[in-house]
């Protein structure tokens, strides 16, 4: 299959159409058509499964300074999720997950929010979370599939996730994984 998949993009980045490519080589258009008709994994979302991969984000809000060393943020993270296999639940969403976080001297005390998660077809699928620092800028905590639309109507799951800051910026990576179950 990965050979497949090789050769199709190969010939895209090429510029060649799979007519052109059927009159030299037919066995070869018949592999490119036959990987191009098989359906993909979130068109036969299943009912339930387990899934694990990388959402990639950056944070923006207000940081209010209550008292020395005590921050309070109020703001939202936003960006990219990307499971680890290809075009599985969830792969290539938006992700938008409004959120607080108390800092106490530079530790993330008690962090909560939600988040929608949007895919190509709009459709959504919304969670809760919370969540607090390990070591300064980097943590974790869980988060529970709370329903959605379309597709992820009625979807419930518990989930965990890890993050890390990337360096001094507003951009860092969180590892999601956990489960997911449709009505």
């Amino acid at each position: 299959m990965q050979k497949q998949i090789i050769i199709l993009l190969v010939l895209m980045v090429l510029g060649l159409n799979l007519p052109a490519v059927a009159q030299t080589n037919p066995q070869v258009a018949k592999e490119v058509i036959a990987v191009t008709k098989a359906p993909n994994a979130e068109a036969q979302l299943a009912k339930q499964g387990k899934y694990r991969g990388v959402f990639g984000a950056r944070g923006s809000g207000t940081a209010n300074e209550l008292e020395k060393g005590h921050v309070f943020f109020v703001g939202e993270f936003s960006g990219v999720f990307a499971n680890d296999i290809a075009d599985g639940f969830i792969d290539k969403t938006s992700v938008q997950c409004p959120a607080v976080r108390d800092i106490v001297n530079g530790l993330d005390m008690a962090a909560h929010g939600y988040c929608v998660v949007t895919d190509k077809d709009g459709d959504k699928a919304f969670l809760v979370w919370k969540g607090k620092d390990t070591t300064p800028n980097a943590g974790g905590g869980d988060f529970q599939w709370t329903g959605g639309t379309g597709k992820y109507s009625g979807i419930k799951g518990n989930n965990t996730y890890r993050y890390a800051i990337i360096g001094d910026t507003s951009a860092f990576w969180i590892v999601w994984e956990g489960e997911w179950q449709l009505p």
